[in-house]
């Protein structure tokens, strides 16, 4: 198999061809997405990241991003939101798509430094879920803490800004009426393994009706300070580069 690289592209600047691509790869991984909904939603999406079977190649992943602006009480803030992400089986385990996020999450800080940076996360199963602690000090909900009331006031003005009645905010979960794709039946399965992780064991807890296209939805800030590993060092690097850079590599 070709080495896989991963890139950070305008979503804008794919063709039809491109995005039918994303579509079909989508499609294998989740029921009920026409190709209809698919396009109308890669359409107001700002960038794409995708994960090539060598450069230029065939696509084994990718994630669609959005950049929003709030003011919740007349404070000015970015939300980086993350659409359509899906990666193909063989490639899991690859950890390109996620570090070209972190790389443009730590871009996009470098544009309005001052501005604080959140990343409105919606989670459809658990291994999306899973990059919250994988990559940050502090993310909601979680498991160990209930959510603090400012955090959560954050999280409920997102929610609703960008998803209208979708969002429940008792339950924290977007529940639409009809149907924008949920995981298929094998890939909703949990490994047995898994559910001994109290981060999984929450997560189905907050969102029994995964299966069935419930997503969860969670908020972290994007900073320096409340990333860890790898994450912080993409993000500086990203940062460092630019957005300009980060899209010329």
């Amino acid at each position: 198999m070709a080495e896989l690289v991963a890139e950070v592209a305008a979503a804008r600047g794919l063709s039809e061809a491109e995005r039918r691509e994303l579509h079909a790869l989508f499609s294998r991984h989740y029921d009920n997405v026409p190709w209809e909904l698919f396009s109308s939603d890669f359409a107001e999406k700002d960038f794409v990241i995708l994960l090539r079977r060598g450069r230029g190649g065939p696509v084994a992943g990718f994630s669609t991003q959005k950049v929003l602006r709030a003011e919740p009480g007349g404070h000015e803030m970015r939300v980086l939101f993350s659409g359509d992400t899906v990666i193909d089986k063989e490639a899991w385990g690859e950890q390109g798509l996620v570090k070209a996020w972190c790389l443009l999450a730590g871009a996009l800080k470098s544009q309005r430094p001052d501005t604080p940076l959140y990343w409105l996360l919606i989670c459809k199963g658990y291994r999306t879920y899973l990059y919250l602690p994988l990559f940050f000090t502090e993310y909601w909900p979680r498991h160990e803490t209930p959510t603090p009331p400012k955090k959560q006031a954050l999280l409920d003005a997102f929610a609703k800004a960008k998803f209208g009645r979708a969002y429940s905010a008792k339950k924290g979960l977007l529940r639409f009426k009809e149907a924008k794709g949920n995981l298929t039946s094998a890939l909703a399965e949990i490994p047995a393994g898994r559910k001994d992780d109290p981060r999984v064991r929450f997560f189905l807890e907050r969102n029994p009706g995964y299966a069935k296209g419930d997503e969860l939805v969670c908020l972290t800030e994007v900073s320096e300070a409340n990333t860890k590993g790898l994450a912080k060092r993409l993000y500086k690097e990203g940062f460092a580069l630019g957005l300009p850079g980060l899209l010329s590599l």
